[in-house]
């Protein structure tokens, strides 16, 4: 086994790298100004974090405040301005998403892959996005999703939590330590903070959760009761908060609304969502297929990853802002979702199906093509177009 020394080296080469890749491309997108740069975010909430902004449509931001707090005070401390504030917070988060997801990666595959390749997978993980075929949509984003997205502050802010947070809810569900009480409190201090980001995480996270702990009730015949129990109450103070946001946004008194009309939000962007829905995740299933239902339904990391894509996945399907219906927030619970979705398969992929020749062929070149479809995908908005996100 080799030292876990040797990790480091890779940890900081992948955080490096996508701290470059996020800060140049966030600079750029703050530079075109959000006049210009028609669907990034970036500057409606540096500007309302550095209090340019008075107009109460941005009075939601109060509620999930950090990344636009932490730009505050870099913008105060530093003398650099909110471009290269929002820039630098941005890419502290997305080089932290680096070195944790590194960490897990080398924990689960340093037996499998060299510490190159375990580098290579962290940042494709961290780049890849749905495939590109143009014949089918001509955009990349718009219609089918992502797991990357480089267009939203908040979201991009809230994706090292929602991967911490995802680990966790594993780790005490695996019961392989006898965990503490505080470590249930901290697991419930994760989720606080992920509302505190941005609510979209607990948006998919909270109903998958709900779903998979039945599921295993059933399974396990109530013997997953007291674990059941004690991860339910973690959620309680994520719980109340969410739904604090929740009601601030779409409660009475307010001027938006929700409604069920089944692939609407998709239609406007593309005129094939099933195909649309398989160019997205695309590798994971085609390991999920390789894998069979039984293998699945056994191995409950993988099986909870399904299920948080698949809740995640039906509230974008299914609902819509009446008010605004184009705006395709419930898609930012399934961009957290297919991230820890194509992270689980990737693990599965590499540790248990590579040694058949054909398999190996097919699952690395539906990742290899997920992967320059990302690539494709960041030269287009940093050099081909600037008016698409």
């Amino acid at each position: 086994m080799r030292d876990n020394r040797q990790k480091v080296p890779g940890m900081w080469l992948c955080a490096g790298i996508l701290f470059v890749l996020t800060f140049v491309m966030v600079k750029v997108e703050m530079g075109k100004g959000h006049e210009v740069l028609l669907y990034s975010d970036f500057a409606t909430h540096s500007s309302w974090a550095v209090g340019e902004f008075t107009d109460p449509l941005y009075d939601k931001f109060y509620s999930y405040p950090v990344w636009h707090l932490a730009v505050r005070i870099v913008n105060r401390l530093l003398p650099i301005g909110r471009e290269y504030a929002g820039a630098l917070v941005t890419a502290c988060c997305i080089g932290l998403l680096a070195a944790i997801l590194y960490q897990f990666l080398w924990k689960e595959l340093k037996e499998q892959l060299s510490e190159m390749n375990i580098v290579f997978l962290t940042i494709g993980l961290l780049i890849l996005t749905a495939l590109y075929m143009p014949w089918f949509n001509r955009e990349v984003y718009l219609g089918q999703s992502s797991p990357t997205i480089w267009h939203n502050p908040t979201n991009m802010a809230v994706k090292p939590v929602s991967l911490i947070a995802f680990l966790y809810f594993l780790k005490l569900y695996s019961g392989k330590e006898r965990e503490k009480w505080f470590d249930f409190a901290g697991f419930a201090a994760i989720l606080l903070l992920s509302c505190f980001v941005k609510p979209s995480f607990m948006q998919g996270f909270l109903p998958a959760v709900v779903l998979f702990l039945l599921l295993e009730l059933i399974r396990t015949k109530g013997e997953s009761f007291w674990i059941s129990l004690k991860l339910g109450a973690a959620f309680i103070p994520s719980g109340i908060y969410f739904l604090i946001q929740f009601f601030s946004v779409f409660g009475e008194g307010t001027d938006r609304g929700i409604g069920l009309q089944p692939f609407a939000v998709m239609k406007l962007d593309t005129a094939h969502p099933l195909i649309s829905m398989v160019q997205a995740v695309a590798f994971p299933l085609f390991v999920l297929c390789i894998l069979g239902g039984k293998q699945i339904w056994k191995d409950k990391p993988l099986l909870f990853s399904l299920l948080f894509y698949l809740t995640s996945l039906l509230e974008f399907i299914l609902l819509i802002e009446v008010n605004e219906p184009a705006s395709g927030n419930f898609e930012w619970g399934l961009q957290l979702a297919m991230f820890t979705f194509f992270v689980m398969t990737a693990v599965r992929f590499y540790q248990q199906i590579g040694k058949k020749q054909w398999v190996k062929i097919v699952g690395n070149g539906l990742f290899l093509y997920h992967i320059g479809s990302g690539i494709y995908y960041y030269v287009y908005l940093l050099i081909l177009s600037p008016l698409q996100c």
